[in-house]
């Protein structure tokens, strides 16, 4: 894929932060930034290119669908297609489930609802807040888009999320819950509020150390 063509070409995504970066308006990014003592991140490119990851054509059949989820969406379309695996029979449908986790699910739409309130504008907050930052959402979509029946699991075990997932889709396979899953981890947290809180955890470690 063209993140792998990236990688063998010596291409990277680790840049500097940017003020647009944090969805904030106004001078609130640019004050932002200045405060923020780690100002270096890596993000997913985003856009209709054809190294970049098209959030819309993921988030585009529903507004429920915030950006971890589509991740998610996306990745599982990749690994059924390079696997093969996209039955029509519901024997096999029944057969197979879905395993997929995140760390804290949706922040930067966490952020944005709560400007909304501090505004005054609670009646703009969106029907489907809810579920656009519930971590099972990642793995319920990939469930629906494709008809999975089998087990739908989500774990939230902060970075270990990932080999948790897959962990945890491996002991459903053995114990005949499943002959098929899809498992893995999503996280989408590029935002003032997710950058703000890891960099004072860690500046809180480094003094405690």
């Amino acid at each position: 894929g063209s993140t792998w063509d990236r990688l063998v070409a010596g291409d990277c995504a680790v840049r500097a932060l940017a003020a647009e970066d944090l969805r904030l308006t106004g001078d609130a990014a640019g004050r932002t930034l200045e405060q923020l003592p780690s100002r270096v991140f890596a993000a997913v490119p985003r856009g209709k290119g054809e190294a970049e990851f098209d959030e819309e054509a993921w988030t585009k059949d529903s507004r429920s669908i915030s950006g971890f989820i589509a991740y998610a969406l996306c990745a599982a379309d990749e690994a059924l297609r390079d696997a093969n695996w996209l039955p029509s029979e519901n024997e096999k449908k029944e057969r197979t489930g879905v395993s997929i986790g995140g760390g804290i699910g949706s922040i930067s739409d966490i952020l944005d609802a709560s400007q909304l309130i501090a505004e005054n504008r609670l009646r703009r907050l969106s029907p489907f807040f809810i579920p656009k930052i519930l971590i099972n959402m990642a793995s319920g979509h990939v469930s629906m888009k494709y008809g999975f029946q089998g087990p739908n699991h989500a774990a939230v075990t902060a970075c270990a999320t990932g080999a948790h997932s897959i962990g945890d889709a491996t002991r459903m396979i053995q114990f005949g819950d499943a002959d098929v899953m899809v498992a893995g981890g999503t996280e989408s947290s590029i935002d003032a509020l997710s950058i703000a809180g890891f960099s004072r955890q860690v500046k809180g470690i480094v003094y405690k150390v």
